[in-house]
């Protein structure tokens, strides 16, 4: 469920472009029968799109369309996969910099801290390992080919509209993501002459600065919005500075009444140290990424069409220096590109019945100085389709998609899964969800060809394949307690795991018989009154090789994991979040985690009385890991101990 309080104003929404953008596919809205609801508004429905409608209902249930588990808008209540969403204005109440300590916060992802502001960090979801969870900006992939994984560090916090995490496979819609899906949708293009943005200011201890930009406008003829950030720390340790730039626009074009062409173009690049090691040597890790989309939609009765064009291109550099001399021993550049092509269409049928079909044409390219000796190319087509049939209070949601990739073979992902809504008060649904996932294993362990860097190929490696089966609950006890169970088991077979080929003297990746993960999640959150309320949350993970009986201890896998915390906002402006958070690493007793504390950080926020006409000012004050804990999930990148921060920001 979405955290209460997300919900946002009618101001919010200018006009139904706003609430119901086909561009991004996503909309946020509350009804209730207290609140002041959009203009197209009639006794019994609200309006969203020309073709949209929905119940208007008394109900304070927040009905949140999202768009990631089929493509298209759809209610988060009628969604058979198990999906969290965080809003902008969830996000402003954490004390973040970036989404990678964004995400430290979010129940439904355990991160892998791998030191201090702007490293890179490893995530987690129903005890996966980091390549298997599938993370996107508006479908824009940001795994590599290189490793399998994505880094979130380099997604700024200042052009987010809301991340949806489907914990759990989602093979059906999106292919390769056999551990979960996290798609940050990224804020829409302004609608009005003058323009409206906001300037932010940080300062922090380690001499931490970071200043933010964003603004946003437009007219009858385009709309834009552009945001840029530079953040820089002298880090916690010696030779842990970072220094990061990251920039974002959208421009947004209407070529007709129905028909409208939007580009959008991120930029992020930032030299990253990692300190010194154990072996007396400095890493750094500089990296630029440039990605973007060009799409044209075309909104018709009972639906729309849309054709869009994306990429993402990452080079990264690892520096090895030596540390009593500084000189550079070592460097490894690696670029990692991706084009695609995809082709969506989605229909309605009244309110009970949806359809969407649509094809992704992908082309993925590694190069390296150091693994390869001339650079590599995989390529996959999929088409896809999936339905939502209402039946009753019934909903069978049905799909499958088809991948083709050009090193791997075919891939049929089928899925189907069931919500039943109780009539009562509680408001209170059931679902259910089998699925066929898989995770394509990344193209470098293929076809590595330097030994030298002791991790050698495996042509033979298959991509891991699992049935994912899903179960959860949502009820509201009393009308101001949401709590949500769910639990979830997926056999993986041809299980990928790191192993040493004494023949070669070398580590590769290796397919094993089975591996089994299973877990369950519990989520509650109370609102004690108008203003504050309560959250906390509790999940295990098990992981376990089926043929040797013990559990896997990847690094990066937790097998617990628990959040709590309270939210006070709006008395007298003033704004106190607090998280907390703990996690039991599975790692190996070798690599000595600190985990067996809790860690709390806290945000407080003043909003003043407009100091200048339209101008608005807030104050931040952070307090991270308020209890002064020594903890590490990996002894070389230990969290920070307690350390403050604070800063201003003006909205116009």
């Amino acid at each position: 469920m979405s955290p209460a309080g997300a919900a946002q104003n009618s101001s919010d929404y200018d006009d139904w472009q706003r609430k119901y953008d086909l561009q991004i596919k996503r909309t946020i809205h509350k009804i209730s029968s207290t609140e002041v609801v959009p203009a197209q508004v009639t006794d019994d429905k609200v309006e969203i799109h020309p073709a949209y409608t929905v119940e208007k209902t008394d109900s304070l249930e927040e009905q949140v369309y999202i768009f990631t588990p089929k493509r298209t808008p759809q209610l988060q209540q009628r969604t058979a996969e198990n999906v969290a969403v965080y809003t902008a204005q969830d996000i402003a109440k954490f004390p973040a910099r970036d989404l990678s300590e964004v995400l430290v916060y979010i129940p439904e992802v355990n991160v892998q801290v791998n030191g201090f502001f702007g490293q890179s960090t490893a995530l987690s979801i129903q005890g996966s390992s980091s390549r298997q969870v599938l993370f996107m900006v508006d479908g824009i992939p940001f795994n590599t080919q290189l490793s399998g994984q994505a880094n979130p560090t380099q997604i700024p916090i200042e052009n987010i509209e809301q991340i949806e995490i489907i914990q759990g496979g989602s093979s059906s819609a999106w292919g390769s993501s056999l551990g979960g899906v996290i798609n940050v949708i990224t804020k829409n293009v302004g609608k009005t002459s003058v323009p409206h943005g906001s300037v932010t200011s940080t300062f922090g201890e380690f001499k931490t600065f970071k200043q933010a930009v964003d603004i946003s406008g437009g007219s009858e003829k385009v709309g834009y919005f552009f945001s840029g950030s530079s953040m820089q720390t002298d880090g916690i340790l010696s030779d842990t500075d970072v220094k990061e730039k990251k920039g974002f626009g959208k421009i947004a074009i209407p070529i007709a009444d129905d028909f409208r062409l939007t580009g959008a173009f991120g930029y992020s690049g930032a030299d990253v140290r990692y300190g010194v090691t154990r072996t007396n040597t400095i890493n750094s890790q500089p990296y630029n990424t440039r990605y973007g989309s060009l799409q044209l939609q075309r909104d018709h009765d009972g639906g729309s069409f849309q054709t869009a064009y994306k990429y993402n291109d990452q080079k990264i550099t690892t520096d090895i220096y030596s540390a009593p001399s500084g000189t550079q021993t070592s460097s490894t550049i690696s670029r990692n590109s991706y084009q695609g092509l995809n082709l969506n269409e989605d229909f309605r049928w009244g309110n009970d019945y949806s359809s969407v079909i649509g094809a992704d044409l992908e082309w993925h390219g590694i190069k390296s100085n150091k693994f390869l000796t001339q650079s590599k190319t995989v390529n996959t087509q999929a088409p896809y389709a999936n339905t939502i049939i209402g039946v009753g209070l019934w909903d069978i949601i049905p799909g499958i998609r088809y991948d083709h990739n050009q090193k791997f073979g075919s891939q049929t992902s089928p899925s189907l899964g069931t919500i039943y809504h109780f009539e009562d008060e509680h408001e209170s649904l059931i679902r259910a969800r089998i699925a066929r996932v898989f995770n394509a294993p990344p193209l470098l362990w293929i076809v590595n060809s330097d030994p030298s860097q002791f991790v050698g190929p495996n042509p033979d490696l298959q991509p891991e394949r699992a049935y994912s089966y899903e179960l959860g609950l949502e009820t509201h006890p009393v009308s101001s307690w949401d709590a949500s169970l769910n639990y979830y088991l997926a056999d993986v077979k041809d299980a990928i795991a790191l192993v040493f080929d004494s023949s070669q003297s070398v580590f590769v990746q290796e397919n094993f018989r089975k591996f089994r993960r299973q877990g369950v999640e519990l989520k509650t959150r109370y609102k004690v009154s108008s203003h504050w309320s309560l959250f906390s949350s509790g999940a295990f993970n098990d992981v376990e090789n089926l043929t040797t009986k013990q559990t896997v201890r990847d690094q990066g896998i937790a097998r617990q994991r628990y959040t709590f915390g309270v939210d006070v906002q709006g008395l007298g402006g003033w704004g106190l979040n607090v998280q907390g958070y703990y996690n039991r690493w599975s790692s190996q007793a070798s690599l000595q985690p600190n985990d067996r504390k809790p860690i709390f950080d806290a945000k407080i926020t003043k909003t003043f009385k407009p100091i200048l006409k339209d101008i608005d000012l807030r104050a931040f004050f952070n307090i991270h890991n308020i209890t002064n804990s020594k903890y590490w999930s990996s002894i070389t990148y230990p969290l920070p101990r307690r350390y403050f921060e604070g800063g201003f920001a003006a909205d116009f």
